[in-house]
């Protein structure tokens, strides 16, 4: 019997983290990065419990539930719905209850906190579905198995980073979109930060202090802290004195895990990837895009990486796996179409 959960929440790197917390309570979690995929899946699917980030640039997690009731009362009008916060959100219960919401969960979200909210609000016969597991803590015991140069990173608690994510591959995975979205990232703080844009500038803000914290990066993630709560209060010289040496550190914290980059480049040589594989990965592609299916996508695009592809292939797999990062759906379909198009 299968546990669906929607998470809804822009940052890429608490979405894996959470996703992968989900799993090993034996939960299947569907991602959204925004209130327009997170109501589109809400439509396709009834789920049996949905995780919304309240702070998500564009529309807010309010603003996401509302338009799930509005749109999909069918599929999801009582479905349970969580909101993902901060700890500055603990005095906003009332509020969140008042938007529909049955409950608030801190970010970084706990391990032991989330088992209990999902043996609270699963409907009952899925709650005996549930694992009995160690917790992300317990499992956390396993730092020899991480690439020792990670623990001299400077900055980055690896053993704070591993308790964090549970085990150590998916400690690695959320370093690894830690990388592969920061200089995305860094540039819309920058951007928002120039066009006086507060409000998004404080949202992105806030979702680095998260990713921050849950891979290990103390000092980045207290920085951003600070001027989430100098956005939220508007303390512009806050801002003004600090954006510059926030952008600075976040970067040079993205250039001190190239390494995991480099890693994976360095591995023997790849087998050609045959026409018939290539053919049946990318028409994957395109279905799983369509249905907005995160495992599948992320387990296709794991699967071709293990081949050489010819390089205008490449370029087109290089494509889908940028559109991935940002969860651009319809960026993957299309690049997938591609494919075939040239073929």
């Amino acid at each position: 019997m299968s546990i669906d959960i929607l998470i809804t929440d822009d940052s890429r790197v608490e979405g894996k983290f959470l996703s992968g917390l989900l799993k090993k309570l034996g939960a299947q979690p569907h991602l959204a990065d925004c209130c327009e995929s997170g109501v589109r899946l809400a439509g396709e699917k009834r789920f049996d419990l949905m995780l919304i980030d309240y702070f998500m640039p564009g529309a807010d997690g309010v603003h996401t539930l509302r338009e799930i009731r509005r749109k999909d009362a069918e599929l999801n009008g009582r479905t349970p719905a969580i909101a993902l916060g901060t700890s500055d959100s603990a005095s906003d219960s009332e509020f969140f209850a008042e938007h529909g919401f049955v409950n608030y969960i801190e970010k970084p979200v706990d391990f032991d906190i989330l088992h209990a909210a999902l043996l609270l609000y699963l409907p009952e016969e899925k709650r005996r579905e549930i694992r009995s597991t160690a917790s992300a803590e317990e499992c956390g015991s396993t730092a020899g198995a991480l690439p020792g140069w990670l623990n001299d990173v400077p900055g980055l608690s690896a053993e704070e980073g591993l308790k964090n994510c549970g085990t150590p591959e998916d400690y690695i995975g959320a370093l690894e979109v830690f990388v592969r979205s920061a200089d995305k990232s860094a540039d819309e703080i920058e951007g928002y930060y120039d066009t006086g844009d507060i409000n998004n500038y404080t949202i992105k803000v806030h979702a680095l202090k998260s990713s921050a914290r849950i891979i290990g990066f103390a000092e980045l993630s207290e920085l951003a802290r600070q001027l989430e709560a100098a956005g939220v209060s508007g303390d512009m010289e806050k801002i003004e004195a600090e954006t510059g040496r926030l952008l600075e550190m976040y970067r040079e914290c993205r250039q001190k895990l190239s390494a995991l980059n480099e890693n994976a480049g360095g591995k023997s040589e790849k087998p050609p990837a045959d026409r018939d594989f290539l053919d049946d990965a990318f028409a994957s592609l395109d279905e799983f895009a369509e249905q907005m299916d995160y495992d599948s996508v992320e387990l296709v695009i794991a699967s071709v990486k293990e081949y050489k592809l010819e390089p205008r292939e490449q370029a087109l797999f290089d494509e889908i796996d940028e559109a991935f990062m940002g969860l651009d759906w319809s960026g993957i379909r299309t690049a997938a179409q591609k494919y075939f198009a040239e073929n």
